[in-house]
């Protein structure tokens, strides 16, 4: 994958992300559109978009090391998009589909945030079970002598 289908990928995450942002008004439901072929399921899509979210927040928080930023998120995608047997040729054709549909794309971004937000909660639950991470101290170590004093 070249930077720049990766740039145009995380440009479409973005527009995505702030289209539901602005989107989640409770409006009138409109009936969704049926897709053509070649165009990724629905259910697949959400997944699909739910996991471009956490590739691009990762990379906004600089969770990738800066030395090799570029080379982690496009293996993300690669892996992202081999996992769901999905081109990028064929998700972004399937975001364009989705993006010139506004009232249906409301939807799915609804469900790719109720997606965000399973998964945060049973992060929460998991780290609630697992009790507090052990804190590091702030404090410079000490030889041993100085600590025995």
């Amino acid at each position: 994958m070249k930077l720049a289908p990766r740039i145009c990928v995380r440009g479409m995450a973005v527009a995505l992300l702030f289209g539901s942002a602005i989107g989640c008004a409770n409006g009138p439901t409109f009936p969704e559109p049926e897709a053509p072929n070649g165009v990724i399921p629905r259910d697949t899509f959400v997944h699909v978009l739910t996991e471009v979210q956490l590739i691009e927040g990762a990379l906004k928080q600089r969770l990738f090391r800066n030395d090799n930023e570029t080379e982690r998120v496009e293996s993300q995608y690669a892996e992202l998009f081999d996992r769901w047997n999905v081109s990028e040729e064929r998700f972004k054709s399937t975001y364009t589909w989705w993006y010139q549909r506004p009232e249906a794309l409301d939807g799915l971004m609804e469900d790719v945030i109720e997606n965000l937000t399973v998964l945060e909660r049973r992060l929460v639950e998991e780290e609630r079970i697992a009790g507090p991470s052990p804190v590091i101290s702030e404090e410079a170590p000490r030889p041993q002598r100085e600590r025995e004093r």
